[in-house]
Parts: C-alpha cells; structure tokens; sequence
C-alpha cells in the first residue's frame, strides 16, 4: 500500500468519525460545541444514509469486499458483466494492465457506501460464493459501467445477464476500444488485442 493510500484511508476513517459523531449527537459541526449529555440514538439499516453496504475493501478490478447494513461478516461482490484483468488470482500471474484496474477501484470504492444491485436474470452467487451484483456510488456513478467506459475491464457477457445489460456493456466496450482507453491504448498491453 502507498503512502498516499494509506494517508486516503486515513482520511477517509477521520472523516466518517467525525460523521458518526455528529449523527449521534456527540460534536455539533455548526459550532464545534460538545453538549453535556450525551445520549446516542439506535441507528436502523434503513437511516443510515444512501445505499446498503460500505466498501471495505477492493480485492481487484472487479471484485470489492464490502460489509451489508445489519451483517456482521462482510462479502465479496463480483461485478456483474466485466472481467478486468486479473492481479490477485495466485493460480494465474498478474496480466497486462491489471494492477490499473485494481488501482482505479481502489481509489473510486475504497470507504464509499454503494448500493448493491442484483439483475434478476443473473445468478445470485458464481461458483466461489461472491455475490454478483451492479455497484453504485451515490452520485449515480455505476462502478460496472465505468470499469468499461474508462477501459479498465472486458465485458463478460457469457454468463446470465439481462439483454438490456448486454447490448449496454458490449457497446461502452466499444466505445473505449474506439476511444483507445486504458487497456484498448496501443501503448498497454501492446500485441494483446
């Protein structure tokens, strides 16, 4: 992990204290003022702000370690319709352009709250156990369709996937192919494609 990574994190930890510490009532951020009593609130699944899951971590391009509101344990999620290249599997070496892709997730996921969507024409979990799901931030941003449109994944549409999802994917893949983005740059990877 870099320097700037870790002070990211960091970042990132203090910021959601601070959050945290607002919500229940512990600093009040207009005025910088502690109260004197102090009474935490409960706080449900369902107010706890947008979406239903917090990325903990990224394992690679596509696939993020993420804790669901009302979970102990967190989950992997496995990005429905991209593949990027791989950079953790230990039965294969790392591929062309695969540390980037692992890199772009981490900095656009890492510490976020996503909200985790199924397609009900793809299976639920892939052969490992990891959830399949669409990611999205809350500024609409959906994590599966930028991987493609920034040139960072493949898509993968050998697998269940609504067709509506399909022509989308294969088009953004297109699109970046046409643009020359990220791994579709003749300087990446070059002899690959």
């Amino acid at each position: 992990m870099t320097a700037r990574q870790k002070r990211n994190i960091l970042s990132a930890c203090i910021a959601v204290l601070i959050l945290l510490a607002a919500h229940f009532n512990l600093i009040d951020l207009q005025s910088n003022s502690v109260p004197e009593v102090v009474t935490p609130t409960p706080v449900s699944a369902a107010s706890s702000g947008f979406g239903n899951a917090l990325v903990v971590r990224t394992v690679d391009g596509d696939t993020l370690e993420v804790s669901e509101d009302g979970k102990a344990d967190s989950e992997k999620i496995r990005l429905l319709g991209v593949n990027t290249p791989e950079s953790v599997d230990p039965r294969k070496p790392v591929e062309c352009f695969g540390k980037e892709a692992s890199h772009f997730t981490d900095e656009l996921m890492t510490g976020k709250r996503v909200e985790l969507v199924s397609d009900p024409t793809a299976d639920n979990v892939d052969k490992y156990g990891r959830l399949l799901r669409f990611v999205e931030l809350e500024d609409g941003t959906n994590l599966n369709e930028t991987l493609l449109r920034e040139g960072y994944a493949y898509a993968y549409l050998s697998f269940p996937l609504s067709a509506e999802k399909k022509a989308l994917y294969h088009a953004l893949e297109q699109e970046a192919k046409a643009a020359e983005r990220g791994l579709w740059s003749p300087d990446t990877c070059a002899g690959l494609h």
